[in-house]
């Protein structure tokens, strides 16, 4: 919270100091006119020169206070960016006391101080136990400078019970904004966090809606969507498209005889290998139960051919292990193929490619055709 509290107030001094520089040079030069004509040595002239110094000095700290915001808003975490707002709101406390203390020459309020109090508590984020030591500070500044110029008792103990009115409206200004900025900011991260989790959320729901929740692979919905967009590319760029089905030989017989976590773990053994065997740019999918699916962009059917004879010798292979023993794997292969000038659709290529697939079975599985 903190952090957040001094990256506003860099934020703020930023914005406001050059106001503040504009407000001081204004007053500079009116004072400045005023002192070209008023004869030396009275108290309007010791009031009029007293302001010109300390207007002077608050625009140099106020330009000061911007240079050192504008260097350290990439830095507001650490020391100097969190103490920055601290100088700042006790430099213009300082300046505001010095002026109603000049003031005293000429007028009993102290509108300035009260406007310094209210100032820093709406502009400046502030701890309330510390802000409450910073205008006990001030308080105990302002009440003996006060009287350093006002000699009347009954303005100068009324001047100093509105200093304590005036610091108090400050501290309370502060607390109040300070209260409200911690809760925002509280509401902020809540939402921040909610909108992050909503976002993993969504992608894993994206990720279930397009993948197979058993291997991993694209599940039948996403793959054709994907295969009828690779097939409208090919046709455009004129190259040659493959797709092979797979089906497990006896799949049945593994899961009667091992169970169904056995027969879990053989598809996902196939998924596995036939993802690490195909390109990086080829589709690999899971149509349902035992049955595969694989896309080959730019691949003519001779080449489709060499992949699916390599995938099915690596299936041979590689028996899955379980818990004492090794289940063997095989599988039967049907291809099919179309070139820019056939212009096939993927329903076309699916159901040459059942049918290629139907006859490796009746051929005696565990082959391509």
């Amino acid at each position: 919270m903190e952090d957040e509290a001094s990256a506003t107030n860099l934020q703020r001094l930023r914005w406001l100091g050059p106001l503040v520089v504009v407000l001081n040079a204004l007053h500079v030069l009116v004072f400045l006119v005023l002192l070209l004509g008023s004869p030396a040595g009275d108290a309007a002239y010791r009031w009029k020169l007293g302001l010109l110094l300390v207007h002077t000095t608050m625009g140099l700290g106020a330009l000061a206070c911007t240079w050192g915001a504008q260097q350290l808003r990439h830095r507001h975490r650490g020391l100097p960016g969190r103490w920055l707002g601290w100088v700042a709101a006790a430099w213009i406390l300082a300046c505001a006391v010095a002026i109603v203390s000049l003031d005293q020459w000429v007028t009993p309020n102290i509108s300035p101080f009260l406007i310094a109090c209210l100032g820093v508590g709406l502009a400046i984020y502030l701890r309330p136990l510390p802000a409450a030591g910073l205008y006990v500070a001030a308080y105990l500044v302002f009440y003996p400078v006060i009287g350093w110029t006002q000699h009347t008792p009954e303005l100068l103990l009324s001047n100093r019970l509105n200093g304590i009115t005036a610091c108090m409206m400050g501290w309370a200004l502060s607390v109040l904004l300070w209260r409200k900025f911690t809760t925002i900011a509280l509401q902020r991260r809540q939402l921040e966090k909610a909108h992050t989790e909503l976002q993993h959320k969504q992608k894993e729901l994206e990720r279930l809606t397009r993948q197979d929740g058993l291997t991993g692979l694209f599940n039948r919905n996403t793959f054709v969507e994907l295969s009828r967009s690779e097939l409208k590319r090919a046709q455009r760029q004129g190259s040659a498209t493959t797709i092979l089905l797979l089906d497990l030989d006896h799949f049945k017989r593994i899961n009667d005889t091992w169970g169904h976590p056995a027969g879990d773990a053989v598809l996902r053994h196939v998924a596995t290998l036939a993802s690490t065997t195909v390109r990086s740019t080829d589709l690999v999918g899971r149509l349902g139960g035992e049955e595969f699916i694989v896309l080959l962009p730019n691949t003519s059917v001779e080449a489709g051919r060499k992949l699916a004879e390599k995938l099915r010798l690596r299936l041979e292979g590689s028996p899955v292990p379980w818990e004492a023993t090794r289940i063997g794997v095989t599988a039967s292969f049907g291809l099919a193929s179309t070139t820019p000038e056939e212009k096939r659709d993927f329903d076309t290529l699916y159901t040459e490619a059942d049918k290629a697939l139907y006859l490796a079975k009746q051929r005696g599985r565990n082959r391509v055709v």
